[in-house]
């Protein structure tokens, strides 16, 4: 019998034991234990071929019947097959109740050949109404059993919830563990399974992921390997994302000529396809390019664009990256109230979105604002609340530069702050070179 026949006869022999309400003690003797019954069911490949035969016989289950019931257990596994692509398309669209609805409605027990994909829905459908929680449980409850099938390798549902672990934690700032979650959900994909787009995602997040905690020149070797692949993405969202970010992490590195060759290219892929979000996305990194080489009015029409698309993808997040930036632009020019209003707007953004990393650099650049027009006093409050929100969330780098900016405001003000400012970035600073000591080892 090969492995996937033993899975199928399993299947049967649990279905028909418990039609008939027996346990597991029912059926062992002293031909067969508890355990092996267990393990035959759940297709495990190193069971004795005879151990099956025998429980079979016990069960009265013909032989010459099995490739009958086994079409018949086909049938229904297609069945329901198509009635989880059904509630997986409901929620694409946004019917989540209804889809939340219909997968209970199908009451598969955790046993059942299906029952990981089911939890990977159900967990799917909470994550998109942002109920992180309740997410996380049925992806943790989706990876236990995976990891108990003895094919679930080849559904990549292992690597699936890994992935979808990740961004629930990215949504509570917590990147570390985002990171963590990618590694084990790169680690688990199988090549020639199922959801093989799965892979740049993953591959994808790990850059985006890597780039949040300062690790540039890792983000873009990340990014580098998969470059090659872009043929093989059918995804647009991740061809595109990868665009977007390939292109930051070139301007983060000073490398503005190839950032914008990268993003022209994008942009161009990106209209042609009438992708909002990424055009957005593309046309945002392309106007930071333009800060860089002090390029004002230039960034200014790319920023002034992005004002104008309208798309459902650009949520209040990417808003805020967009006024944070305007801000910065009128900041160099000197434009003082053009820059407050719009760093006022990036604020309101940061305060709606789930990105804490965002809101922080608006709290930031607020205080600049203020600090270099010597406005001291309402710097303070916008640096010592980025320096909170950063300790929080372990935004170490970010903690560093809010420290250093309030100790830049003390210097003449308050010799004891100061003080404190310059210990607090001290601590901050031991502690990202224990870190980096432990990523290298």
């Amino acid at each position: 019998m090969n492995p996937l026949e033993l899975k199928e006869i399993g299947d049967i022999i649990r279905k028909v034991r418990k039609e008939r309400g027996l346990r597991l003690e029912d059926l062992a003797d002293d031909q067969i234990s508890p355990a092996t019954i267990s393990n035959i069911e759940r297709g495990v490949p190193h069971v004795r071929p005879d151990k099956v035969m025998y429980l079979l016989q016990k069960l009265d289950i013909p032989l010459d019947k099995l490739p009958e019931i086994m079409n018949g257990e086909q049938r229904e596994l297609e069945g329901l097959r198509l009635r989880l692509l059904i509630v997986e398309t409901l929620s694409d669209i946004g019917r989540h109740d209804e889809a939340l609805e219909m997968l209970e409605s199908l009451k598969m027990e955790d046993s059942h050949l299906l029952a990981p994909a089911a939890y990977f829905l159900r967990g799917k459908i909470l994550y998109r109404k942002q109920k992180w929680r309740q997410a996380e449980r049925a992806f943790t409850n989706g990876i236990r059993l995976s990891e108990n099938q003895p094919h679930g390798d080849r559904s990549n549902m292992l690597s699936t919830c890994y992935l979808m672990l990740s961004l629930c934690s990215y949504h509570q700032n917590n990147l570390e563990k985002a990171l963590e979650y990618t590694e084990n959900g790169i680690e688990a994909f199988h090549p020639e399974g199922e959801r093989p787009y799965t892979i740049y995602t993953l591959l994808r997040n790990k850059a985006i992921y890597l780039e949040r905690m300062g690790r540039v020149v890792e983000g873009l070797k990340v990014i580098e390997e998969v470059w090659e692949d872009l043929p093989k993405i059918r995804q647009m969202e991740t061809y595109l994302s990868l665009y977007w970010l390939k292109a930051e992490l070139l301007r983060r590195s000073g490398v503005l000529d190839d950032a914008m060759k990268v993003c022209m290219e994008g942009l161009h892929i990106a209209r042609l396809n009438k992708e909002y979000g990424s055009l957005f996305d593309l046309w945002t990194v392309l106007g930071s390019i333009y800060i860089e080489k002090g390029e004002w009015e230039k960034a200014e029409a790319c920023f002034r664009l992005t004002m104008g698309i309208k798309s459902d993808e650009i949520q209040a997040d990417r808003l805020a990256t967009t006024y944070t930036q305007l801000g910065l632009l009128f900041m160099h020019r000197k434009k003082w109230e053009e820059s407050e209003k719009f760093l006022t707007e990036a604020i309101k953004c940061g305060e709606k979105g789930n990105d804490i990393r965002i809101l922080i650099n608006a709290l930031s650049s607020m205080g600049d604002l203020h600090r270099i027009q010597d406005n001291i006093d309402e710097a303070i409050p916008y640096y010592r609340r980025a320096a909170e929100l950063s300790n929080k969330y372990r935004f170490r780098e970010k903690e560093y530069d809010a420290w250093y900016r309030l100790a830049q405001c003390y210097e003449k003000k308050d010799e004891e702050e100061f003080r404190r400012c310059t210990v607090n970035m001290f601590k901050v600073r031991e502690y990202v070179h224990e870190q980096r000591g432990r990523w290298l080892q």
